[in-house]
């Protein structure tokens, strides 16, 4: 089946519109959700922030020396039996 030139320009002018009409998704949405917020707060910091927000935010930078003398490459690290014969051999 041959088309005539009026059908193929009706189909390309379809496919056109239909490659236009492509939304985004909601991760891709919140994503740029994201971006967005991270701007504005790199150029204007917190927005009316209150002194319990400021707080709230300070709490989590606390230093504990206990995380600082752990030291995880003196930790034995439990070994399955198959594994075990990996080693061994």
């Amino acid at each position: 089946m041959t088309l005539t030139q009026d059908q193929r320009i009706a189909v390309i002018k379809h496919a056109a519109e239909s490659s236009q009409k492509v939304s985004a998704t909601k991760s891709v949405a919140d994503f740029i959700e994201e971006i967005k917020s991270e701007e504005v707060l790199g150029e204007h910091g917190l927005l009316d922030a209150q002194d319990c927000d400021v707080k709230d935010e300070a709490s989590l930078f606390d230093y504990s020396p206990n995380a600082e003398s752990i030291d995880e490459e003196d930790l034995d690290i439990g070994v399955s039996d198959e594994m075990k014969g990996v080693y061994n051999d």
